[in-house]
């Protein structure tokens, strides 16, 4: 479809109404279809064939005005190469657009790594002075309380307490209970 509009007997009649607005509008309408099927190809998103096909019609529309006829390269020759320019275009930016999508993906990674790193540190320092702050007010406590607490913290049960210490279990269930009480009043 292209080439008959390009053929000798048309460029004259282009010659002579270019400035005439109807015959380039109707010069861009017989574009269309050809444009719109060469933009058939994989790696254009069907959502941006109706964009890359206006683009096209606006390079052409302003091609036309500088575009010699007498010469002998087609108008054809001409149009093929602003498709496959646009074409190339379109897939270095979308190229772009997945090089830049996977080095954010990267960054976000990190971030929330030295987050978490950063998280398990502030962790780690804030137990340290927890455990120095409870070590410290183990002190305070009465020497039963004290004893009990210290096998309590290397993971005893209560009836093993009672049995090294030679107490009733009672007794180890109520220190306990009274070594919390105390213990929170101080860490406040």
């Amino acid at each position: 479809m292209l080439q008959r509009i390009c053929q000798p007997e048309s460029t004259t009649i282009l010659n002579n109404t270019l400035d005439d607005a109807n015959a380039l509008i109707e010069l861009l309408d017989k574009m269309q279809p050809y444009i719109w099927k060469s933009l058939n190809h994989f790696s254009i998103h069907p959502n941006d064939k109706e964009d890359l096909q206006q683009e096209i019609l606006f390079k052409v529309f302003k091609a036309l005005s500088q575009f010699d006829f007498s010469k002998e390269t087609p108008l054809a020759h001409y149009v093929n190469r602003i498709i496959k320019n646009t074409k190339n275009d379109y897939i270095r930016k979308k190229l772009i657009n997945l090089k830049r999508q996977k080095l954010l993906e990267n960054e976000f990674l990190i971030t929330e790594q030295m987050l978490r790193q950063q998280h398990t540190i502030d962790g780690i320092v804030l137990r340290k002075e927890i455990v120095s702050t409870l070590h410290q007010n183990i002190d305070k406590l009465t020497e039963l309380e004290q004893t009990i607490i210290r096998y309590v913290l290397k993971d005893y049960k209560p009836c093993e307490i009672a049995t090294i210490l030679c107490v009733d279990v009672k007794v180890v269930y109520n220190t306990i209970h009274r070594c919390k009480i105390k213990l929170r009043h101080f860490l406040k």
